[in-house]
Parts: structure tokens; sequence; C-alpha cells
């Protein structure tokens, strides 16, 4: 007969194995396990951020290029209707002050007529940049041509070439990597963040590191595939531990955009404290019971409903991750440092935000200016000539000469017509004159007019004037989207309403065309080429306005 002593220990040994045991070993399994989800969420949440951000800088690296080119066409404008480069117009000499790799006008027979700086450089482009060249004057007229020269004495340079419908070229040049450190230095997420812009040849334009330790552009990871214009998140690892590097493209000029950063240089601090969390239950195994409902209660749940959270910083939602879920102090610090990371994240939005909003301004300022230039000056003296025309027609001696007189006169009428459509797209004077409603329905015949599809125009409620800012946010987001609609929509109608309530004020457009596939986040847009869907999100996020888009 076994001793009572023995089946005691038989006992509290079954005991052990088959309860104790096992919920020990599921308490440590859960701790690892957490500890790996917290890993992969933390990796994954530093990727989503740095992609936006390198997303954040692709997009206004465009928008530089943008204005860049905007500039030169402006300049071929000008150019087109009698100015030279010599100093005589006033708007050509501010745009070629963008250039600061000088600015030049070439025949058809590629000699340099005029240029304003750089002209030696310029002497001899045609023939260092052929490629450039042949494929400036292959497009039709006012279709731009990105190229980048690292041959040039101060750095690399980014040119910038179009045809002009004479079959002159105009080129200017600027310094890419200024261009590229003005307008990334902002969007850098961390000292630690390295970032690197390179062209389709592998050449360096701009690297944030140090270039001794980099090694070939092409090898690094993200860079092939920025260059085939996808975008994304590569999380390789190395002897410096995992880096995360998120890629994105600059579809105007095929250059590659990479953000690289080393996760330990964020998270070690975290991930040092939770890794010694299990060194702590060591001594609790007898308490393993307790332990479990323990760690169910304040441990795996709060880590779920953080993971829950987390995952919604991806979307924008920066409120949730500040809630508290409860839990140890090592969830806490946790839901610290992921709070810490979102205000860093909104306030990195907030100064993006201000940015594209100065631009925009800039923007629309340059617009005034441009309007005001062709107003006061081209204008009038297409006015002033067609009057002359007009005396020349009454004094002509023969029916021949007064049929050519008026066919030059009809022409002068026609551009006068459309300089004037052109100015009132720069610079709406009904906006500023009568007010927002008075502009959209002018805003609304015009488009008609010009577009297949007529366009119908209600307001409704009282209507009253907006700070500035919002009238013109609102009218170039009504431009922009009938511009959409009567390019793409096949409709047969097109509305556009404003309503005004004492509150709020409503615009929407609306038409009964072909819809489209509606992307569930706003940086989807740039990534399928709807550029101007995106230009109306951001125009409504500067104003605090929520923007929606239907389609069915």
């Amino acid at each position: 007969m076994p001793l009572p002593g023995l089946r005691w220990r038989g006992f509290t040994l079954q005991l052990f194995l088959l309860t104790i045991l096992p919920l020990t070993v599921l308490v440590f399994g859960a701790v690892l396990l957490s500890q790996s989800l917290h890993h992969q969420a933390m990796v994954q949440l530093v990727g989503d951020r740095n992609l936006r951000a390198v997303r954040a800088a692709s997009d206004a690296l465009s928008m530089q290029l943008d204005r860049k080119v905007y500039s030169l066409r402006t300049a071929a404008r000008i150019l087109e209707v009698g100015a030279t480069l010599a100093g005589d117009s006033p708007a050509l000499d501010l745009i070629g002050a963008e250039f600061d790799g000088g600015l030049g006008l070439y025949d058809a027979q590629d000699n340099l007529i005029s240029s304003l700086n750089g002209a030696n450089y310029l002497q001899s482009l045609p023939a260092s940049q052929s490629n450039f060249w042949v494929q400036i004057k292959a497009p039709q007229p006012q279709s731009a041509i990105l190229t980048t020269d690292t041959y040039f004495p101060g750095g690399t340079l980014v040119w910038a070439g179009l045809k002009l419908s004479d079959g002159r070229v105009l080129v200017g040049g600027f310094l890419s990597e200024q261009v590229i450190q003005e307008t990334v230095a902002s969007i850098l997420t961390t000292n630690q963040a390295r970032m690197l812009v390179v062209n389709q040849a592998g050449e360096i334009l701009y690297y944030s590191g140090d270039r001794a330790t980099l090694g070939q552009p092409l090898d690094m990871p993200g860079v092939a595939e920025a260059l085939n214009g996808e975008s994304g998140v590569n999380t390789v690892a190395s002897h410096h531990g995992d880096l995360v590097t998120a890629f994105s493209t600059i579809p105007q000029a095929g250059w590659a955009l990479v953000l690289e950063e080393n996760w330990e240089e964020i998270a070690t601090p975290f991930l040092s404290t939770t890794q010694s969390a299990p060194l702590l239950l060591a001594p609790l195994l007898v308490l393993a019971l307790i332990a479990l409902w323990f760690g169910a209660r304040q441990i795996i749940q709060p880590l779920q409903e953080l993971e829950v959270k987390a995952s919604r910083l991806a979307h924008g939602d920066f409120d949730s991750i500040r809630e508290s879920v409860g839990g140890i102090a090592e969830i806490h610090q946790l839901q610290n440092v992921l709070s810490s990371t979102a205000n860093d994240l909104e306030s990195a939005q907030d100064a993006l935000r201000g940015y594209i909003g100065a631009i925009t301004a800039g923007v629309e300022k340059e617009r005034r200016g441009l309007a005001r230039e062709l107003h006061d000056d081209t204008l009038q003296a297409l006015i002033a000539l067609n009057q002359r025309f007009q005396m020349a027609r009454a004094s002509a001696a023969t029916d021949e000469e007064r049929v050519s007189i008026t066919q030059l006169q009809e022409m002068t009428e026609q551009t006068i017509a459309n300089l004037r459509r052109i100015v009132r797209g720069l610079r709406p004077i009904y906006l500023e004159d009568l007010g927002l409603a008075a502009a959209l329905e002018m805003l609304a015949k015009e488009s008609a007019q010009v577009g297949s599809t007529p366009v119908k125009f209600e307001v409704s409620g009282e209507s009253r004037r907006l700070a500035p800012e919002v009238e013109v946010a609102l009218y170039r987001m009504a431009q922009e989207a009938l511009s959409n609609a009567q390019q793409h929509a096949q409709a047969d109608q097109i509305w556009l309403q404003i309503r005004f309530t004492p509150e709020t004020v409503t615009l929407t457009i609306s038409d009964d065309g072909a819809g489209f596939e509606v992307p569930e986040m706003p940086d989807v847009y740039a990534r399928q080429g709807h550029f101007g869907l995106l230009s109306l999100t951001e125009r409504a996020e500067l104003i605090g306005g929520d923007l929606k888009i239907w389609s069915g």
C-alpha cells in the first residue's frame, strides 16, 4: 500500500504536469507571441509611416517639377507672342530666375538665339544632350521633356525642354539637388532616416546620408521597383538589424525616391523592456493559474485592443491610439510610444499640409500675377492691334487688301477671346468682384461652351461671401471636377450645385456618365494616376472641408 506522502506527491506531480505546467507554458507562449506581434506591428507601423512620408515627398517633388514645367510653358507662350530673352519682358526675367542653370531659346536648326544665364553651356547643349534634343523635337508643341545632366560644373542639372509651335525650342535648367533638398528636408521622419533620389541611369541626384557608405544605388532595395513605377515597403535583414525601406516613383521624370531607416534605431528601448518581461514570470510558476487570468485580463486583451488601434493609424485615425486600453505598465509604455509616434505623424502631416497650402497659395499668386501681365500688357496690345486693323481696312485701296485685313482682324479677335478665357482661368475676376456663386455660374457656362457636355448650375440658400482662400479653393475644386467630367465621364448632363446654410457651404458636382471604382484611401489616387482627384482631396483638407466621392 503506497504511503500517504507518496500519494500526495503523485497528486502534486499530476497537478503540476497536467495543469500548472501547461498553463505556464501557455502563458510564456502568449507573452512570446505578443512580443512577435508587437514587433511585426511596429515594423509595419514604421513602414507605413515611411511610405506616407516617401509618397508625400514624391508628391511634393512632382509639384515642384510641374511648377518648373508650368513656368517653362508660360515662357513659351510669352515668346510665341513676340517677346524675347533679351531682357525686354519682366515676366520672362522672373521665370528665368527660377532656372539657375540657364534659359535658352533655339531656332529650328538648333542654334542658340538668346538666353538668360549660362549662355556658354547652353551653346553646346544640343550636341551634349542629343537624345534629349531628339525627344523634344519629336512630340507636339507644348509637350515638355525632362532629363538630367551630371556634367554641369555646378552640380547635377535637370533640363526641361519643349518645342514651340513655330519649331523653335525652349530649354531651362535647374539644379536637382537644391530643388530636392528644399522639398524633402522637412519630410524626413528622423535624423537616422536616409533619403535617396536616383534617375533611370542609376545616377545619384540626392542622398541625405554619407555617400561613401552608399554603394551601388541600383542594388539598393526598392530602387529597381521605384524605377519601374511602383511604390511600397521592403523589410530587409542586415547585420545592423531590420532595415525598413519605403520607395516610390516621381512619374514626371522617371526618378526613384527611396527612404530607408533602421528599425532597431527606433524601437530598441521598447524591445529591451518587453524582451525582459518573461523573466518576471519565472518566480511565479506556482501561481500560473492566477498569472494566466492576470495575463488574459491585463495583457492579452489590452494588447489585442492596442493592435486594433495601431492598425487604424494606417487610415489616419490618430485619436483612437490615445484612448487608454488599460493593462500593465509595459502596455502603457507601448501605448505612450505609439501615441508619441502618432503625434509625430500628425505633426508631419500638418507640416506637409501647411507646405502644400503655401505652394497652393504661391501658385494662385503666380496665376494672378501672370493674368495681370497678360491682361495689362499682351491683351491691351492685341486690342490696339485690332483697332489698327480696323483703321487699315477703312483706308484699304482695293477689295483684296480689305479681305486680307479682315482675315487678320478676325484672327486677332479670336486670339483676344482666347486670351481673355485664359486670363479668366488664371484669375477668376467674377470670384473677386461678385462672389463664389456668380463665379461658379460663369464657370458652368464656360465649361459648357468649351466642352461637349451641357452644365446646369443651381444655387440654394442665401448666398454670402466666404474667406478669400475658401472661395478660391472651392472655385478651383469645381474647375477641376468639371474638367474631369467633361474629359472622362462621357455624360449627357453635368450638374454644378452649391448650397448655403448658416453653418456650412456644400458644393456638389455630378453627372450621369460612366463611373469608376473609388479607392478607400486617398493616397491610392496618386498610384493610379488620378492626380486631379488627389488635388481635390488636398484642397478640401487645406480649408477644413470634408470631400466625399461617390460613383455608381
